[in-house]
Formats: C-alpha cells, structure tokens, sequence
C-alpha cells in the first residue's frame, strides 16, 4: 500500500440551528482498512446551496454523509479530491468528482460502477444513491474545479426540474423564478428558456441578471405587480415568506403555485403552500421514462451545453482554509456577491 503524507487534516462544522456558527478543528486520521481510500481535497464550491443542505438535513438526511461532531454537521460540499491512499480498486494519484466534507480529507469504502464509484460507508447506506456516487477525473486548475462543482450540480437540479415538471408548468400562464441572481435560477432559466420565464432579483441585480440572456423578462422584486394577470407557478429559489406575499398579493391575483426549489435568503419560509421539490427523488421517474443510456447522454449534453454558455458569466473567488469560517458566515447571511463562483482552494493548483 502506498501512502502520501498530510500531516494537517481539518474539516469545518456549523451549528445546525445557527447555520451561521461555524469553526475549524484539526483532527488525527485512522489507518484505513482492505476496502477502503482516502482522499485529500483539492478545491470545492461554496455557495447557499451548501448552507440548504444543513438548513434541511433533518428532512433529507444530509448529517448521515459524514462523521459530524456532537450537535454539529459538516456541510456536504461538491468538488474535487485525489486519492493519496488505498487498499482498495482505486488508483493511488486519480481524480474525482462528488460530494465531499468541507474540509481536507474523507476515507470511503468504494464500489465500483459503470460510471465510477459509489460510497458504501454504512452510515451512507440509507442516503439517496446520487449522493454517494462518484466520477473519474476532472479539470486539474482549481478555477475549473471551482467552476464546474458550482454549476453542475445546480444545472442537475435545473435539468430534473425541467424533464419532470415541464408538462406541468406548461399549464400556467406565467413561470417566475425568485432569487433569479443565483445560479441555480441561472440553470432553470437555461433549462425552461423556450416556457419564457420572468426573474426576480433585487434592484441591484437586475443588469446582472438581463446580460445572461436566459430570461424573457427580469423585475426587481418591488416590482410583482407587473408579473401579469393569469395564473402563475413560482420556483421559489429564495425561500422568503416576504416575497411570496408580494406575490400572492398582486391585483391581478391568479392561481398561484408555489414549488420550492431552494432558500437563498437568510430567513426562509416553510409554508404550507410551498411544494417541495426534492431533485432525487425525481430522478427515478425521469430515468424510466428516457431510459438510463438516454437521460445520461442527455443530461451531459444538456450540461455541456449551460457550462458554454455560462461559464464565462461568473469570475472565480477563491477563498483559502484560514478564511473559510468567515466566509462561511457571510454565506449564511446572504452576504456573498451572486456574481462570482465561490470555492474554497484546499491545495490549489
């Protein structure tokens, strides 16, 4: 078995009822058993996707990923890890992508698929299986990790929305997505562009938001009332109880549906008129209905296609290990500038 050494190995954990309390502790690694593999990180994304995760891990069981410390939780991130040990069928030296701890280092027991690898550590056994699986390779310049770990996994949920929801949208005589600054509403306009769909921001995103080209109409959010008359189904990317009012409340008032897709604001909304859209979940029926070599070419077609036309769109802002419980706190606050790609540079390259 050969080894590489790492002498310093450090995760971040937040509070997971003040999402904005975070710390950075060291900690000793075990000697890996037959079976398993450790690896080192090389850079991941950060964005309020991330604080999602730990704001419903109750719900979707997102503190079984990881070994957390007592009353805390390690956020999941996604990004990219080489393996620097191995009793395993992994390669000593190889890159790839998935979901990882924030943090430098995560042992897995992998078994081997078609596309890579997926994580059989016991404690992910009950987890969606998408969020155990794992893919060779990767760019080796951390401003494309970081870019690609921020955009993918959000055109993924972009791409399920559309494929499993379309037919239903298409009911509704307006589709208006909040938070419409934030790259996960970037990848549904991408992904929903021929429904026209209507952005909101806030006033000082607008011009941002109009250079994408993805969106019929974009409104600050002081503006619901120009939405239009009829009904309207909102992908609620915000999560803020204040905005569906305005919404709700406009006077030309229709059948409104409200779908949750995310919570980008730092107080958000668990109302009962808010639908969940939990992305995994969907996926099985997508699958079936395409077929799995059918959805896999198409998703990564799809994906190629939205990582083109957007990669250029966003400037990378690199934060280091020593910065990232700051950061961490401005994130949770709603704070970081929707404009760029954020990613924390483990062992930038």
């Amino acid at each position: 078995m050969e080894q590489h050494a790492h002498p310093l190995r450090w995760h971040l954990s937040v509070d997971p009822h003040r999402v904005g309390n975070a710390v950075m502790s060291t900690f000793d690694p075990v000697p890996i058993e037959d079976g398993e593999a450790r690896f080192a990180l090389e850079s991941f994304a950060l964005s309020a996707n991330n604080v999602t995760y730990v704001q419903t891990a109750g719900d979707f069981g997102y503190d079984k990923l990881f070994d957390n410390p007592a009353g805390r939780m390690i956020p999941p991130v996604w990004g990219y890890a080489v393996v620097v040990e191995s009793r395993s069928a992994l390669e000593i030296g190889s890159r790839w992508y998935g979901l990882w701890p924030a943090g430098s280092h995560l042992t897995v027991r992998p078994k081997m698929t078609r596309a890579g690898f997926r994580d059989v550590t016991a404690r992910r056994n009950a987890l969606n299986p998408l969020y155990n699986g794992y893919l060779p390779e990767g760019p080796d310049d951390t401003r494309a990790q970081i870019t690609q770990a921020s955009l993918r996994p959000l055109h993924f949920l972009a791409y399920v929305v559309s494929r499993n929801q379309k037919h239903e949208l298409k009911r509704y005589a307006r589709v208006v997505v909040t938070s419409a600054s934030s790259k996960t509403s970037t990848a549904l306009a991408w992904e929903l562009r021929d429904l026209n769909p209507i952005g909101l921001t806030s006033a000082k995103r607008v011009g941002f938001v109009q250079g994408t080209g993805f969106w019929t109409r974009v409104l600050p959010y002081t503006h619901t009332t120009d939405i239009g008359a009829g009904s309207v189904v909102v992908l609620d990317v915000a999560g803020s109880e204040d905005i569906l009012t305005t919404i709700r409340t406009r006077p030309d008032f229709g059948e409104t549906r409200v779908i949750g897709i995310g919570f980008t604001h730092p107080v958000f909304a668990h109302a009962s008129e808010r639908e969940l859209f939990f992305a995994p979940d969907r996926v099985a029926a997508v699958v079936a209905r395409l077929g799995a070599a059918a959805f896999e070419r198409d998703l990564e077609e799809s994906a190629r296609q939205f990582l083109s036309r957007t990669s250029a769109t966003y400037d990378v802002n690199r934060v280091t290990p020593d910065k990232l419980v700051q950061f961490w706190a401005e994130i949770s606050r709603g704070e970081v500038d929707g404009s760029l790609l954020n990613g924390c540079a483990v062992n930038a390259r």
